[in-house]
């Protein structure tokens, strides 16, 4: 038999319908927190892969590009999305394409993508008086610079790297 003070030693033990709406209250408000914490965590990481990635693929590109420009004999034409350097009897082509979003370097024996996601692209040339030129054989200085994107804008991720190449000069320019 249950004996009136054992009920209330029992009734004393439980937690009331309040006490339970409260604890889960700031039970859900936490997770909440850890959640959303572990959410913009994980697009910082995101983010900086990704500009790790852009940087790094730039940085190759522009390298790739100075040595050919460095070895190059001539530069037999030009264009504000391209140019095609003689190097001793070879030919290489820079050229973007916006539909791609790809800038290839192609030479006698390949072709390849040298950037990629590129939303943006452009050549500049330069004669020996700092006057921009389209006449191939005027050319003293290049340069070059594009804009690549990787990532999505929804998902917060989307990072934009602006690549500006330094000036390269001409072999025996006379600059």
């Amino acid at each position: 038999m249950v004996t009136k003070f054992q009920d209330q030693q029992r009734a004393a033990k439980a937690f009331t319908l309040a006490e339970l709406l409260i604890g889960m209250t700031l039970a859900s408000i936490i997770t909440l927190g850890v959640i959303t914490g572990f959410t913009f965590l994980g697009r910082n990481m995101v983010r900086i892969a990704n500009n790790s990635d852009l940087q790094t693929r730039a940085s190759i590109a522009s390298a790739t590009l100075q040595k050919d420009v460095a070895n190059a004999d001539a530069i037999t034409a030009v264009s504000s999305t391209g140019l095609t350097l003689a190097i001793d009897a070879n030919s290489i082509t820079y050229a973007y394409d916006a539909n791609t979003d790809e800038l290839t370097r192609t030479d006698s024996s390949n072709s390849y993508v040298v950037l990629r996601n590129v939303v943006a692209c452009t050549f500049t040339f330069t004669d020996a008086n700092a006057n921009t030129t389209s006449t191939p054989s005027a050319v003293k200085k290049i340069e070059f610079d594009a804009t690549t994107e990787t990532g999505n804008s929804g998902s917060g991720t989307l990072v934009t790297y602006e690549l500006v190449s330094p000036a390269m000069i001409m072999a025996g320019s006379g600059i």
